[in-house]
């Protein structure tokens, strides 16, 4: 955290120290894919500190928080939003310079309701950068920028959840990811109650760039040793609805908590007395699926934290041959508590293992 925030200011900005091991292993993706990065300029334009500025290399830094700007070193300094009329010229980058991108930008959800009372509308931005997460409105000025190599840290949610995905508008279309290490939010607030994968991310400029079919296939591994693969994995959503489902006429024998990813269900109820604009309707045909994900829940905790912002998953075919053992627990009859057990055992902790 930069330390002359306080707890409000931090959350509004953003504003968190990217610690030496992680700058380290940044500097280690780049060395593995540039050949001479003394050639490159180097810009962070949401520098804080100046954490990434180690090396005796063209460093550029930009921040809104003229404090923090006071304490960088070794690095051409520029107090500005970096957010507003973007472009090359603004950071003293002439348009033949070699260009790479590094640093840590903030990523706040400025619509998400945790933590909403202290959050605030600090920036301003140029309208095709403009998004509710802060993060993703730099990755698109990135772009504008057009460096050869991107590489920063940001939730790998903008990567693995569809929608941020195509939220990435041009970026996608531009950049290729060719490289990372997915690391822990705990890294940076260790006294949360849950903690989502964050992706130190190497991209290289390719005018095919990648669409979310390569997210799906790419091989993301983990500072762990561990490999996470999404095409792997059976999303619930193939099978009912996530969100509330109002429109359909049918009459409910439940109700059930809107679903997001794996973090936000360990947050979040399962089934509910009483409908409300957060609920979906389920019905006899679905029924099964709904007791599925309420027991995935109750099972969650053997995931590690790198599943934090997947869809809830499912191996359909093992599911069906024990789906009775759900419905009875369901309707208050005896069911086998073992079978299910075996099955989230088998789900998770042997995915891991693999």
């Amino acid at each position: 955290m930069q330390n002359h925030l306080n707890k409000e200011a931090t959350i509004n900005l953003g504003s968190y120290y990217t610690p030496r091991f992680l700058v380290n292993n940044a500097y280690s993706l780049l060395d593995k894919w540039v050949v001479k990065l003394q050639d490159y300029v180097f810009l962070d334009s949401s520098c804080g500190y100046g954490d990434f500025f180690i090396k005796n290399l063209n460093y550029i830094g930009c921040d809104i928080d003229k404090i923090a700007l006071n304490k960088v070193n070794n690095a051409k300094i520029i107090h500005t939003n970096s957010l507003i009329n973007v472009s090359r010229k603004k950071f003293y980058i002439k348009n033949d310079d070699k260009l790479i991108i590094i640093g840590n930008p903030p990523y706040n959800d400025k619509t998400s309701i945790l933590r909403s009372s202290v959050k605030k509308e600090l920036f301003s931005c140029d309208k095709e950068l403009l998004h509710r997460d802060l993060g993703i409105s730099f990755l698109r000025s990135y772009e504008v920028l057009k460096p050869e190599f991107i590489c920063v840290l940001h939730p790998l949610s903008y990567l693995i959840k569809k929608t941020n995905f195509n939220a990435l508008s041009k970026f996608k279309n531009s950049y290729r990811l060719i490289d990372g290490l997915i690391v822990s939010s705990e890294i940076f607030t260790p006294k949360s109650n849950t903690f989502f994968p964050i992706i130190i991310a190497l991209y290289q400029r390719n005018e095919k760039g990648m669409n979310y079919e390569y997210i799906k296939n790419y091989v993301f591994k983990t500072i762990e040793g561990h490999e996470l693969i999404l095409k792997n994995y059976d999303s619930i959503a193939n099978y009912v609805p996530k969100y509330p489902n109002q429109k359909d006429t049918r009459k409910a024998i439940a109700y059930f908590h809107t679903l997001r990813d794996i973090n936000a269900l360990k947050r979040n109820q399962t089934f509910m007395v009483y409908k409300n604009s957060n609920s979906i309707k389920v019905f006899e045909d679905n029924l099964k699926y709904y007791i599925y994900i309420h027991f995935f829940k109750q099972y969650s905790y053997l995931l590690p934290y790198y599943f934090g912002n997947l869809d809830i998953f499912i191996n359909n075919e093992s599911f069906l041959k024990i789906e009775n053992e759900f419905l009875n627990f369901f309707y208050k009859k005896p069911y086998n508590k073992n079978k299910i057990e075996e099955y989230f055992y088998n789900l998770f902790v042997m995915k891991e293992i693999e």
